[in-house]
């Protein structure tokens, strides 16, 4: 009987070490083939300027209720530890089989807040859209449709 004890208090031991390792979650937005590097750097600073305001992570925190997860003593608590961990970055990404350049959005963090981190970028990938989508529906409205050829 105890060494089953010992034995589960072992297991439970090495469980609770492994959920305080580093993780992270990120989501990859792909940047356009034709995309330099310089372009690519000049996309990621857009972007850390526009999405890493007060307003931005204020509304990230409340939608994630991270307040109360985390235990943190207010929301501008939150905005900051947030602020700490984001990823926003370029990098190298699979997507359907083929290395792609990458905008990856998302947040770092320890295993126990896995679920945490991904429902944070997802949220965070929804401002990138918004953000993105003005761009697009303007080149829509500017760029003539091309005629019909028969």
């Amino acid at each position: 009987m105890v060494l089953v004890l010992l034995g589960g208090l072992g297991i439970f031991g090495i469980w609770k070490i492994k959920q305080q390792h580093p993780d992270f979650s990120y989501i990859p937005l792909g940047f356009s083939e034709n995309s330099t590097e310089e372009q690519r750097e000049a996309s990621v600073k857009e972007m850390q300027e526009r999405l890493l305001t007060d307003t931005v992570l204020t509304s990230v925190v409340r939608d994630c209720g991270i307040v109360s997860k985390w235990g943190l003593p207010s929301e501008s608590a939150a905005v900051a530890e947030l602020r700490k961990r984001v990823i926003l970055r370029s990098g190298t990404d699979q997507i359907n089989g083929v290395y792609t350049d990458t905008l990856q959005i998302g947040f770092k963090g320890v295993v126990a807040e896995h679920q945490d981190l991904e429902a944070l970028a997802k949220r965070l990938m929804d401002d990138v859209i918004r953000l993105i989508k003005p761009t697009e529906t303007q080149e829509k409205t500017t760029t003539p449709a091309p005629a019909n050829s028969f």
